[in-house]
Formats: structure tokens, sequence, C-alpha cells
């Protein structure tokens, strides 16, 4: 009995001692984003001691309201952009070391397109990454992969002329109407108290 329980205390310490080899192979990256004179700039970075080695992540957005307009990579030795898919923003990028400090991965820029109103959604998939021993990492972007962005004030489509409006333009083009018949009748009573 104490070699069985001896042999589980040891596979236990085992697993906690490992535990935190586990955690660091977890990393949260952070979206910002600013919505400013008509541009959508949306930018990920991760924190320090992230040891992320490899990041892959394709970014969805809507494309009638959004007009994708640049890319920039913050950090990593090789990158590249596919923006083939109308409507997504694949991202891919490679370390040589592991980076080690904060740092910001991409910025992506937008142009709202005119008429652009209301709330719009960008959203990361397919995202994966890895450490420097090309093991997969757990990357998140906090709660949720999707981001909502409010473009503007949408307008409210149940905003009715009030009722009386087109009373009072009836009765002004009413009152329009009789001084017109009453000036031209004083200008005939005129004219024949004249004659006589």
């Amino acid at each position: 009995m104490k070699k069985v329980l001896s042999v589980c205390l040891c596979v236990l310490l085992v697993f906690v001692c490992c535990l935190p080899c586990f955690a660091a192979n977890a990393v949260s990256a952070k979206v910002d984003t600013v919505l400013s004179d008509g541009t959508l700039t949306v930018t990920v970075s991760v924190p320090a001691n992230s040891g992320i080695a490899t990041f892959e992540s394709t970014l969805q957005y809507d494309k009638e309201k959004l007009e994708l307009a640049d890319v920039q990579f913050g950090a990593g030795d090789v990158t590249t952009k596919n923006t083939d898919a109308s409507g997504a923003v694949k991202l891919f990028m490679i370390w040589q070391e592991t980076q080690t400090e904060a740092t910001t991965l991409v910025t992506v820029t937008f142009k709202v397109k005119e008429g652009a109103a209301g709330t719009t959604d960008i959203t990361f998939v397919n995202t994966a990454a890895t450490d420097g021993s090309d093991t997969a990492m757990d990357i998140s972007y906090g709660e949720s992969n999707t981001f909502a962005v409010v473009l503007s004030d949408a307008p409210d489509t149940n905003e009715k002329i009030p009722s009386t409006a087109g009373k009072y333009a009836a009765v002004g083009g009413v009152g329009v109407v009789a001084l017109a018949v009453a000036v031209t009748a004083g200008a005939l009573v005129k004219r024949k108290k004249s004659a006589e």
C-alpha cells in the first residue's frame, strides 16, 4: 500500500511541476480598434515574454462597409499577407528567435465606405501560433475573437413628419389664395368707383 501511495505522490509531484510549462505555452493577444476621420485602425499586440515564434490568423471584415487600405507588420523576421479573398486578410509571421518583448504584431487599416453606418464586426479566425520548439501555443484574443466597431449613429428610420405639418401647410395655402382674391376684389372695386 505504501508503494502505491508513493508512486501516486510522485506522479502528482511531476504533474504539478509541469503545470507552469503548460501555462507558459498560452498567450493572449490584445486587439485595439480606433476609428478616426473615416479610417478604422486595428492593432494586434502581444505582451512581454510571449515566447511566440510563428503566428497566423485571418481577419474577416464586412466588405460592404469597409475597404482594406493597408497592412503593416510591427514584428517578425519573415512576414506576409494574403488579401485575395474579398472580406478577409490572411496574416503570417515567423521569428528567427522567439518574441520576448511586448510588441505590436500587425496594424491593419480600413477606409470606411461612404454611407456605411451603424456597427460592423471584425473577427479573427484560424488563429495559430507555435513557440521556439515548434510546439503549438494556445493563443486567444481575450473573451472573444470578434470585435464590434461603431461606425456612426444609424439614422432613425422611425422618425415621422408631425401629423399637423400638412394641416398648417394647407391652411397657409388657403390663406395665400384668400389674400390674393381679396386684393383682386379690392382692385376691381376701386376701378369701378373710378369709372363712376
